[in-house]
Formats: structure tokens, C-alpha cells, sequence
């Protein structure tokens, strides 16, 4: 089943996926973690852009993010 998006901002159901990207691909790690474990892995950072209003909003995969931060000698709270 498709699970029909709508826009944070406006409520617009005209929201389409994407990917953030700049000349190199973004990712998105806790100010505290690890840089050279994340430079490495990564954690790309998906967006929901709205063509009614044009908010665009960022999203990570939380599984992703949880396997990045276990390789990283810092710890991190749960919850």
C-alpha cells in the first residue's frame, strides 16, 4: 500500500521524494559523532519536497543511522 504524503507546511498532498545533494553527496551525523566513521558510510539524507508550497523536508533512515553510530567509539543516548 502506497502511504499518500502530505506537506509539513501547507497540508498539500502534491509531495514528491527526493535526494539532497550539493557537488557531493550531504549526510547527516550527531554533532558529537565520529567524522571520519561517517565520511566513510554515510548516512544520506533523503528529502519530501512539496510542489504546492516548495517545503522541502529532510529524512534519514533511523536504521541506518542506529548501524552508523554503533561503529563509532562514542556512545549515544536511547530514546
Amino acid at each position: 500500500m502506497n502511504e499518500e504524503k502530505k506537506c509539513l507546511r501547507c497540508g498539500g498532498t502534491n509531495v514528491k521524494p527526493g535526494v539532497l545533494e550539493s557537488t557531493g553527496k550531504i549526510y547527516a551525523r550527531p554533532n558529537n559523532a565520529n567524522l571520519e566513521t561517517f565520511l566513510k558510510t554515510g548516512v544520506i539524507v533523503n528529502v519530501n519536497i512539496c510542489f504546492d508550497c516548495g517545503h522541502v523536508e529532510m529524512v534519514i533512515v533511523p536504521d541506518k543511522l542506529k548501524s552508523v553510530t554503533k561503529k563509532s567509539p562514542i556512545s549515544y543516548p536511547q530514546g
